[in-house]
């Protein structure tokens, strides 16, 4: 007798033999209401803001009463509101933030900035592969682990349904147990998708044939790889298959989840690109217990070399760190000092100074990047030349510009960010910085 075919998307074949793999779908969750971090938990979040930022509106800026004579920083083709930058203390530090951070200040108290930080290159690709792993990339090709993968090593796995969630960032998992790589999604809106049940379940039969091809699959390419694309498949089948036992399918949709939308200002969830729906969603991964680290591309649309730059580049900086202020008072309610928490946001590098002949900024290697939390020393590491904008060698213990010292760079700040988690800096080949460790 003929049975009839069932047509199978990639969904069905990963979950068809969640019950054969090593299940974690009866792990409870960690938290459906904020409470105390479990024990030994440890969050990292990574934001990538795509396009190359501007540091001078946001990291590092400069008052225009002090701007260079022979630099024209275009600071009066911006609207008023962004002209002049705020004063911050970090630490026992005052330093200048750039105007469109205002919102950021009320964390001022748990921020590092790292400025100067070359990063080797000005071609998008080689940037965003250097911000990855935090390790110089071969090329334009990633080299290590993504410093999310790394990081989430800090907490047990076993405790999470998804230790590791990747959106619209690859993750790379060179080094450590498949649990640890981060599962991808291309937008933040996927998370709905992924948790709810297929609409049409499959039946007995189609379960049980699925299984055993699944018992009986094998790749060309496996004894090159010790057998791990057999066991990434069974974490993949496990993870599924618990997140659909959880029953979560509204979680995420924030056209039901009125009170997170609006706290984060979401008005139109049809767009999940943009930074508050991103927020919003790392928060409620982390709100109910199922993920320990969360990679995501935060921001899109900072590449203005043109006229744009005067209008795009403020108005999506200041989306992307409104968004963040919002996310961080959500972390801060069970981890106030940010003792077991670390966000990073960063670009693939900066924006010169200098307006150009088309009202635009080009790309520019010095850049800034921001921490919030992750055990460190609060206040300002590294600096740029003041005219310019340009490199300046530093102490690496005080932070601070020394002739015949040296520039840092992202590796610096991942052998500290993984010191400070209490795992090994070894990969990154420089020692991390050791001073800026509380």
């Amino acid at each position: 007798m003929n049975m009839p075919m069932t047509r199978l998307g990639r969904r069905h074949f990963l979950i068809g033999a969640g019950a054969t793999a090593a299940t974690v779908g009866s792990l409870p969750l960690t938290s459906l209401v904020r409470g105390a971090l479990p024990a030994g938990t440890r969050r990292f979040v990574s934001l990538y803001c795509n396009g190359g930022w501007d540091v001078l509106l946001g990291l590092d800026p400069r008052h225009p009463d002090e701007a260079p004579s022979d630099i024209d920083l275009g600071t009066d083709l911006l609207a008023p509101g962004y002209q002049e930058p705020i004063e911050v203390t970090l630490g026992s530090t005052a330093t200048l933030w750039g105007p469109t951070m205002s919102e950021l200040a009320r964390h001022a108290d748990v921020a590092t900035i790292f400025r100067g930080v070359n990063m080797n290159t000005v071609a998008h690709p080689t940037g965003r592969a250097y911000v990855n792993t935090f390790m110089p990339p071969a090329g334009v090709v990633p080299r290590g682990d993504s410093l999310a993968t790394r990081l989430t090593t800090a907490s047990d796995a076993d405790q999470f349904v998804l230790p590791n969630v990747s959106i619209g960032v690859p993750s790379r998992n060179e080094t450590f147990a498949p649990q640890y790589t981060g599962i991808g999604l291309s937008r933040a809106n996927e998370t709905t998708s992924l948790v709810e049940p297929v609409v049409e379940p499959l039946s007995p039969e189609t379960q049980d044939l699925l299984r055993q091809a699944q018992a009986s699959l094998t790749s060309c390419v496996a004894q090159d790889y010790d057998a791990r694309p057999a066991d990434l498949q069974a974490v993949s089948r496990s993870q599924f298959q618990a997140l659909i036992d959880l029953g979560l399918g509204t979680e995420f949709d924030f056209d039901v989840q009125t009170q997170v939308a609006s706290r984060y200002g979401i008005t139109n969830t049809a767009e999940a690109r943009n930074s508050e729906y991103v927020a919003a969603t790392i928060s409620q991964l982390f709100n109910l217990g199922l993920a320990t680290s969360v990679t995501a591309q935060f921001q899109f649309g900072l590449d203005t070399h043109r006229d744009n730059w005067a209008t795009t580049q403020p108005a999506k900086q200041q989306q992307a760190f409104d968004a963040l202020a919002v996310l961080l008072d959500d972390l801060r309610e069970d981890d106030p000092s940010l003792e077991h928490t670390t966000v990073v946001i960063h670009s693939e590098f900066a924006r010169t100074p200098a307006i150009n002949g088309t009202n635009g900024r080009d790309h520019w290697f010095a850049n800034s990047v921001l921490v919030f939390g992750g055990g460190l020393v609060r206040g300002v590491f590294g600096a740029t030349e003041p005219d310019s904008l340009g490199l300046l060698e530093v102490d690496l213990v005080t932070g601070l510009p020394m002739p015949g010292g040296e520039i840092i760079r992202p590796e610096h700040i991942g052998a500290t960010l993984a010191a400070a988690a209490g795992l090994s800096p070894d990969d990154f080949r420089v020692d991390p910085l050791d001073a800026w460790i509380a």
